[in-house]
Formats: C-alpha cells, structure tokens, sequence
C-alpha cells in the first residue's frame, strides 16, 4: 500500500504558477513553447473521483496546455522542470474553480488533472511529436511507494 502525501493546495494564479508556465482564461489563449515540431489539439475526459496520482511526466518537445471546458473546480499537481523526477517536496497542487487552466513550459513536471465535482473535459494543447520518444514518465507509487493527494481542507466550498 503506497503512502499518501496531502499537498498543499494553493490559488492558481499567474504569480504562483509563473515559474511552471501560465495560468489561462480559455485554451485559444494557450501557446506553449515548442522546442522541436507543432503543436496538436485533443480532449479527453477525467473522472471525478480519485484525487490520488503517483505518475508524473514531462515533455522534451513542447509545452502543454489543460483547460476544463466544463468549468468544473479542478487541481492541477506540477514539479520543476526537468530530470532527475522532482522530489516528494518540491511538488505542487493549484486549485482553479474551472474558469482558470494551465500551460505549462516544457519540460514541467505534470500529473493529469483531478477534477473536484463531476467528470471533468479536458481541452488540450501539447506537441505533436512522438509522444513515447519525448515524454519522460515517473511512477512515484512503483519507485518510492507513494502517492500525492491535494489537500482539500482548505477550498472555500
């Protein structure tokens, strides 16, 4: 059974999140930074639910965007940039009520976003290279045991 670790759980502001990327107001806002290629769109859905995530990756090609298109309050959990994995401390977790998203630098250490309420939409907006040959992936729950959870006591419901 892994260890959870509750992260602190801040405002996503473009102050405190300047040091990953930006926060966004719509995903036709985002343009991460490209190191090599273009950049593609997709959605996916997340399910609400588990607020637990132990696999973190980043990108060696673009940045990448999230934004929740159903404006539904969210967590997004990054690291710094780049290798080696980020340690357990040096992870943090932003809380948007859904009107807010992210992009992030490349080479950001990122975990998919927890959506708080409902299923959440994903718009996104990341490199189009290769996603195996330029993704770089740690599963903190298979490596150290553990597993980040935000720490919710604190959002004002």
């Amino acid at each position: 059974m892994p260890k959870v670790v509750k992260l602190k759980l801040e405002p996503l502001t473009q102050e405190s999140f300047a040091p990953y990327g930006q926060a966004i107001a719509s995903v036709e806002e985002a343009r991460p930074v490209v190191v090599k290629g273009g950049l593609k769109s997709k959605e996916f859905t997340v399910e609400a639910g588990d607020n637990r995530r132990s696999y973190f990756n980043y990108h060696t090609d673009a940045g990448q965007a999230y934004y929740p298109s159903r404006h539904g309050p969210i967590v997004f959990m990054v690291g710094r940039i780049g290798a080696p994995p980020p340690s357990p401390e040096e992870l943090r977790a932003f809380h948007s009520d859904g009107s807010t998203g992210i992009c992030f630098y490349s080479g950001v250490w990122h975990a998919v976003p927890i959506p708080l309420e409902r299923d959440e939409l994903i718009k996104s907006v990341r490199g189009d290279q290769d996603f195996a040959t330029h993704n770089v992936d740690f599963d903190y729950g298979k490596e150290m045991g553990l597993v980040f959870e935000p720490d919710l006591a604190d959002i004002p419901w």
